[in-house]
């Protein structure tokens, strides 16, 4: 059930929405012309911005500018959390992916809980008071993916997200895929294949997988080289990745 609040933006601050989902499914946001700041207090969230792929287990957020389009799917269960900021807050961290530390998923699940947070009142100023200064902060930690947006080669990007076993098209040589994907995301073709057999195990991660199912899953062959990818696109190992920072 949605919980967003619109009885009005006189003197509203920040609003909030929540819905908890018990499979996978698409996320459908409430229309509005706030900023947003969105997060899973439990599962994981996939969402595209323009020409990037976004994963969010609990411990990261994703802030999202008024306007932009935003389509996502819940990975399996899960529990979404989205703050709407008045528009007169400067907003300079769209469509950036933030660390969640524990003070600042603690502000947000208050302000869930008993929001609209409202001017006047001196606990919700405070509380909104430290939620900015918790956003302006927060450390950008991407799990994030560029990805192409030729008709072809995104379709075969979006299959290798899915299923990292994802054979290239016959239609197609693989010098012509390593032109496109460089051409469209700056990045090799082996790079980017890296980077989505990293995300794809830490959305496995995410569903509770161990290291080993998780580099299974992502198609590495060894859980070594899971591992090692892995610290090089997120900055930690797999077993840190979840511990309260």
């Amino acid at each position: 059930m949605s919980n967003l609040r619109q009885e009005g933006d006189q003197g509203v601050l920040v609003r909030f929405w929540s819905l908890d989902h018990h499979r996978a499914e698409d996320v459908m946001w409430p229309s509005s012309s706030w900023h947003k700041l969105v997060y899973a207090l439990e599962g994981t969230l996939q969402i595209q911005t323009s020409s990037t792929v976004h994963v969010l287990p609990p411990n990261r957020a994703l802030c999202v500018a008024a306007g932009v389009p935003h389509p996502a799917r819940t990975q399996g269960k899960a529990k979404v959390r989205t703050l709407y900021f008045t528009p007169r807050f400067p907003f300079d961290r769209s469509r950036q992916v933030i660390e969640v530390r524990p003070l600042f998923r603690e502000l947000m699940n208050e302000a869930c809980r008993i929001g609209p947070l409202r001017e006047g009142d001196a606990r919700e100023n405070a509380i909104v008071s430290l939620l900015i200064e918790e956003l302006r902060e927060a450390r950008e930690t991407p799990s994030s993916i560029p990805m192409p947006q030729s008709e072809w080669v995104h379709d075969w990007a979006s299959a290798f997200l899915e299923d990292p076993a994802s054979v290239l098209s016959p239609a197609y040589s693989r010098r012509t895929l390593e032109r496109r994907i460089l051409a469209e995301t700056s990045l090799t073709l082996g790079q980017w294949c890296q980077q989505a057999r990293a995300l794809v195990g830490l959305r496995a991660l995410s569903r509770g997988a161990t290291v080993l199912e998780a580099s299974m899953e992502s198609g590495f062959e060894t859980t070594s080289g899971f591992i090692q990818s892995f610290r090089r696109q997120f900055g930690t190992t797999p077993g840190r990745m979840f511990r309260p920072v």
